[in-house]
């Protein structure tokens, strides 16, 4: 009989432990899901900057279109930016497809077990991390173009002038 309540006793502690253990990591999810937000916020806002560089390198590409160019590297920082642009088209597409897995994921979140549980906040931070750091970069390489753009514009003033 004393071994009887002993195991009910250890059952009931388990459960609880358990259901403690599901309530937070539902409430990391929680969070990171409002996280997702603010992510998908910056990545909305983050395209639109995108859109305005690329219509930027579009007319300065427009622009020498109709210039007779005697330096090369212009041609040369225009590949450049045009690879870069591509790069960074491929990358927030990825991003878009990142916060719509984290949005579905949501779904089902609440049957997975424990360890399921962990393994997708870990991988969300994971995500959530490495879109942050590429929005970083990818912004400091439109600051990069921009500079260059302007810097090429005196170039071929300069060059025009003479």
């Amino acid at each position: 009989m004393k071994k009887l309540v002993i195991l009910l006793f250890t059952t009931a502690l388990v459960a609880v432990g358990c259901d403690d253990k599901k309530k937070d990591l539902s409430a990391q999810f929680d969070t990171l899901m409002k996280e997702n937000d603010s992510v998908e916020t910056v990545h909305q806002e983050f395209e639109e900057i995108h859109k305005e560089m690329m219509a930027e390198h579009q007319r300065f590409t427009q622009e020498l279109e109709g210039m007779e160019v005697q330096d090369s590297t212009i041609l040369e920082d225009v590949a450049k930016h045009e690879v870069i642009l591509k790069n960074h088209d491929a990358i927030i597409e990825s991003h878009g497809e990142i916060i719509e897995g984290h949005k579905d994921l949501k779904a089902d979140f609440d049957q997975m077990s424990d360890v399921e549980m962990e393994a997708q906040i870990k991988e969300m931070k994971e995500g959530h991390d490495e879109m942050m750091s590429e929005h970083a970069t990818m912004e400091e390489e439109h600051d990069m173009m921009m500079n260059e753009h302007q810097a090429m514009r005196q170039k071929m003033a300069n060059g025009m002038e003479e």
